[in-house]
């Protein structure tokens, strides 16, 4: 894949002056299916682009699809990888053979552009394979009881599949609370939808943008104590306590917590305006939808909704066609059965954690990409001290046969990867340093705290004065410098304690 992770992947190859790979895409250019086909062309990265991008040298935080597209192809070019891609390919299938050290992988090949590949071009030969399918990848789906005669639009909120324009002056009903739910929030708003209402069967934590700055600037994580406070400003606005959601397990003092939520944070501040200006209205209903009638959405409690668009963003599942390529019988952290050279990787779901070290998925892949060099590189390694010295704590993980493939880890899974090949592998464990410091230099370089507000306070205004022609009223944005400033000089309390603390670890 030449998506985000396979660009990173080729960026490290080529870092270690390691130029003996190929990339095979299926698209006719770079940037991957999560930008090519998930992404409507009205969306918009949620994370900084601080700790997004590919190096770094524009500044705007939260850049469009196409702009994300551009870049990525202008990077792939200027860095030398366009010429190891081949484009408009698809892997069809796999077959290994050798063993431990030695195995051998025969790639069969398949156009994807209506053009063929004739002997010996439909096949090819490596010593390892790395796949990147990108995320969750195929849409869940439902259909309601009565959408035959609803009578008017209904349709995904995804794969650039509904024209918003249509969407003008309707009330829309969005079903769901992920992040392409939270998303969809600002794009009805931008295109002048009229009554919004997020149906949901409960509410997932949405995160303020600057509390995702707040997690990707840290050096030392933001405790979840801390990332929860700092979300309190915004959630004032619109009356719920985060405290409170069933994703959020703390003591009754609220001085420690975990957070376990099934699903990755919609991040924004749009969601929240939205609400407390009267735009939007969040429906909690476990039963969610149960039918629909001419012109109205019916929910479960008996809520009536008088609606003209319905639009459903229902989550992802996996693909099992990427268990099947792989051959996967069990996800060893990320490689497949037990074998180094073969490497699966999509970014793990969900949300489980106590304390928070940034809010994009851009810093694993690094990390991620330079763990699938080393074991290519030194598969004895991975039996030497992988194998034989992590007793038996290296996570693994096996299909449920209904919905969730095998390589669909979740963020447990994750994390306990990267701690047991971070204290096994000693190149590893210097990298993570070094790019712990990189991710808050980016962070800082590009979106220093005063910027940074600045801009979230201009799309907050931005959005205002839609309402305000509407002839709605409401908050202005929370987040001042003052307010900011105090969040941030606690994190910064936090850092030093921690730094403290690991002194005294230390003997120090």
């Amino acid at each position: 894949g030449a998506g985000h992770i396979g660009l990173r992947q080729a960026m490290i190859f080529m870092k270690y002056k390691d130029y003996n790979f190929v990339i095979f895409d299926r698209k006719p250019k770079v940037g991957g299916a999560a930008w090519w086909d998930q992404a409507n062309s009205t969306s918009k990265l949620q994370t900084e682009y601080g700790v997004y991008h590919l190096n770094w040298d524009e500044d705007y935080p939260w850049p469009s699809r196409d702009w994300l597209l551009q870049h990525f192809d202008k990077k792939a070019h200027e860095f030398g990888i366009i010429p190891y891609i081949r484009f408009n390919t698809n892997v069809a299938e796999i077959e290994m053979s050798g063993s431990r050290e030695n195995s051998e992988y025969k790639f069969k090949l398949e156009k994807t552009d209506g053009t063929t590949l004739e002997e010996p071009e439909d096949t090819f030969t490596a010593s390892g394979v790395m796949l990147y399918p990108g995320n969750l990848s195929v849409a869940r789906r439902e259909t309601y009881k009565g959408e035959d005669e609803f009578g008017g639009i209904i349709a995904y909120g995804m794969f650039d599949e509904i024209d918003y324009n249509l969407l003008v002056g309707l009330n829309v009903a969005i079903i769901g609370h992920g992040a392409f739910a939270v998303e969809n929030v600002r794009t009805c708003m931008e295109y002048g939808a009229g009554q919004l209402y997020l149906v949901c069967r409960r509410k997932n934590l949405s995160v303020p943008r600057f509390v995702s700055w707040l997690a990707n600037q840290s050096l030392s994580p933001v405790s979840a104590v801390l990332f929860l406070n700092a979300m309190i400003p915004m959630y004032d606005l619109v009356g719920f306590d985060p405290w409170s959601y069933y994703a959020v397990q703390a003591n009754a003092s609220r001085t420690t917590c975990t957070i376990m939520q099934k699903v990755r944070f919609g991040i924004g501040d749009v969601y929240f305006l939205a609400i407390s200006w009267g735009k939007l209205e969040v429906i909690v209903d476990p039963g969610c939808v149960k039918r629909l009638t001419p012109g109205a959405l019916h929910c479960a409690n008996g809520r009536r909704l008088e609606v003209g668009a319905i639009l459903k963003l229902l989550g992802f599942v996996g693909n099992f066609d990427n268990d099947r390529l792989m051959r996967v019988k069990e996800l060893t952290g990320f490689w497949v059965n037990d074998d180094p050279k073969r490497f699966l990787v999509a970014e793990p779901v969900s949300v489980i954690a106590n304390n928070f070290g940034g809010t994009s998925f851009s810093p694993g892949a690094i990390i991620w990409s330079e763990m699938g060099m080393w074991f290519m590189h030194h598969p004895q390694d991975w039996y030497s001290k992988i194998m034989d010295m992590s007793m038996g704590l290296m996570p693994r993980h096996k299909t449920n046969g209904e919905d969730v493939p095998a390589y669909v880890v979740d963020a447990r899974h994750g994390t306990q990867t990267i701690m047991i090949v971070t204290s096994l592998i000693p190149f590893i464990a210097e990298r993570s340093s070094v790019e712990v410091g990189l991710k808050a230099s980016r962070m800082w370089l590009l979106h220093p705290i005063e910027k940074f507000l600045d801009y979230c306070k201009e799309d907050w205004d931005y959005y205002c004065e839609k309402m305000r022609k509407e002839g709605r009223s409401g908050p202005e944005f929370p987040y001042t410098k003052e307010v900011a400033g105090k969040i941030l000089q606690d994190y910064q309390k936090e850092h030093a304690a921690s730094l403290a603390k690991q002194k005294a670890a230390a003997g120090g």
